[in-house]
Formats: structure tokens, C-alpha cells, sequence
């Protein structure tokens, strides 16, 4: 499995992992406009021919908040749909059975 986060026109992707418990410990640091909406969040599994979507989460921009330094994190359940308004998405729905574990917060300035 691995995951992949767009926020604005922005997009990472982890290293693939093995198992039914992955583990990614990886950091994303992007400089983004204050005017966004938010991010989504997307846990793929790699496929022979071709990858599938295991869950989506859509994280709001104004529930994020500022921090100095890594947290404990908070559980995320993935959904399998995502709402969208034309273009642009503003949430998810219908829970899958998969949650995973993000600590996302806006880093303060040196």
C-alpha cells in the first residue's frame, strides 16, 4: 500500500509498503495559498496490472492547527466517495473499514 496527498495543485506520493499494518513515517512540508479549502488524503493498494483505492479522507484546512513540533496524531477513517461542488471537493462520505494514523499540522515560522 501506499499513500498519496494533493493539497492545492500539489502532489506526494510514500514508498509502497508490505503488510497489513504499514508503516510510512515519512514528513510532507508544503508551502500552500491561505485561500484553500483543504486536503485529501488517498491509500492506495498496488496492483499487478493496475492500483485501487482502499479509502479517501478529506482533511479541512481550518480544522488544521499550528505547532512548533510533531504531535501523538489522531486516527483518520477513509471513506470510499468524495464529495465534489463542479470541480472542487468539500468532504467524504460512506466509511470504509480502513482508518490511518496522520499528525498534520501548519509549522510555525523559524
Amino acid at each position: 500500500t501506499y499513500v498519496v496527498l494533493k493539497v492545492q495543485n500539489l502532489k506526494s506520493t510514500t514508498i509502497d509498503r508490505r503488510g497489513s499494518e504499514p508503516c510510512w513515517e515519512q514528513d510532507f512540508m508544503f508551502e500552500i495559498c491561505a485561500d484553500g479549502r483543504g486536503f485529501i488524503i488517498e491509500l492506495w493498494k498496488k496492483g499487478l496490472l493496475w492500483d485501487s483505492v482502499l479509502g479517501v479522507v478529506w482533511i479541512p484546512l481550518a480544522t488544521v492547527e499550528h505547532a512548533t513540533d510533531e504531535g501523538p496524531g489522531s486516527w483518520w477513517t477513509l471513506h470510499s466517495e468524495v464529495i465534489k461542488n463542479g470541480s472542487e471537493i468539500q468532504g467524504t462520505k460512506t466509511p470504509t473499514s480502513h482508518e490511518i494514523l496522520l499528525d498534520v499540522y501548519f509549522a510555525l515560522p523559524f
